[in-house]
């Protein structure tokens, strides 16, 4: 069979989640529980068939775009959409990548922009961290070369969470401006994080940052991320786009919460209260711990392999993030060397749960 050769040695992880109820799913950096009963009763009164019987219209994807870019303090023309950031990532390698080029970015990361970068024929450069949580943005820096095409970072910075200020990123995108490589910044967990990016946007064409509905918008069913970018560079990551990339459905419900961002405000500002309360009790009792500016955090027993907090967690039927010595799959933390860290997505109130009272 005629494919393309490199195929073969993507290696992709599908893995099943034992858990998907509200206040047990800490695993995937989700919304923990459901929206307030109201809220979400009145988007649902919107409904009709037509949203599944017909195709998007591009004037819905149009007043997409148009709430998006009101939100964000930009133009239409800045946005561009699709079924996920994931996929808005897979764009930028599809019109970047080939066999000759390759794409720089920080591990441990989001493993998909390398997967996508090897997707499309391309090598990816992973530049690992020194043995500390703050990465290195200067030996990021280094690593690209003439035949780098494609730079990611993301910030906050997935999955450890150490946030960049505007500042300290200006000159990784001096670099890239200068070597015609466009700089995407991925901000996920924005809304956790002390600020954005976003004004790094009109001082460089090359750089565009990601966006996702995914998890301060407790929506990430509906599969909806953006890019937003100059309109030079969006236009040219149009070509690429699926013909209807977003269902019906998926355009209500962002344009719905983008017009109702209170509950998105609220949720964001409590999910920080209880981050930081949790990890100020886990430090006091007897966990290493390391906090971020998403809504995931790490912890370990200080004397320990986390056995103990693994199997009190799981009487509780939760899903998270483990190293299991048993099993052998790692979740470390750069500059440790123990691989048995257990990674905590949180919401509001997660420091009053009964699980936290158990384990300490």
């Amino acid at each position: 069979m005629k494919y393309n050769h490199w195929i073969k040695e993507i290696k992709r992880m599908f893995i099943p989640r034992p858990s998907k109820e509200e206040n047990k799913r800490f695993d995937m950096a989700e919304r923990i529980f459901s929206f307030p009963k109201e809220y979400f009763s009145k988007f649902m009164d919107t409904i009709v068939q037509e949203d599944f019987i017909t195709y998007p219209s591009y004037a819905e994807y149009d007043s997409l775009k148009d709430d998006i870019a009101k939100y964000n303090n930009v133009n239409m023309n800045n946005v561009y959409l699709s079924t996920g950031s994931g996929a808005c990532i897979k764009s930028l390698c599809e019109i970047t990548m080939n066999v000759e080029s390759n794409v720089v970015s920080p591990v441990p990361c989001y493993p998909m922009y390398g997967i996508y970068g090897r997707l499309f024929g391309g090598k990816h450069i992973g530049v690992e961290y020194d043995d500390s949580t703050t990465f290195n943005l200067s030996k990021l820096i280094d690593s690209i070369n003439d035949n780098t095409r494609l730079v990611v970072i993301s910030n906050p910075f997935s999955p450890i969470g150490e946030y960049k200020t505007i500042d300290e990123v200006r000159e990784l995108c001096k670099v890239c401006v200068d070597k015609d490589i466009i700089l995407l910044i991925d901000e996920a967990y924005v809304d956790f994080s002390p600020g954005t990016l976003l004004p790094l946007i009109k001082e460089f064409d090359n750089v565009v940052i990601s966006r996702t509905f995914s998890k301060a918008f407790g929506a990430a069913g509906i599969r909806a991320g953006y890019l937003l970018g100059s309109s030079k560079l969006i236009d040219v990551v149009t070509k690429v786009q699926l013909t209807y990339p977003l269902s019906n459905i998926s355009v209500k419900f962002a344009s719905y919460l983008l017009n109702n961002s209170h509950e998105v405000d609220k949720y964001s500002k409590d999910t920080i209260i209880g981050r930081d309360n949790l990890c100020r009790m886990l430090s006091g009792g007897g966990y290493d711990v390391i906090n971020s500016n998403t809504n995931s955090i790490h912890f370990h027993e200080s004397n320990g392999d986390n056995s103990e907090t693994v199997k009190i967690m799981n009487s509780y039927g939760l899903a998270f993030k483990s190293g299991d010595t048993k099993t052998g799959t790692p979740v470390m933390v750069p500059g440790d060397d123990r691989k048995t860290w257990i990674r905590l997505s949180v919401g509001p109130d997660i420091d009053k749960m009964d699980f936290v009272g158990d384990i300490l």
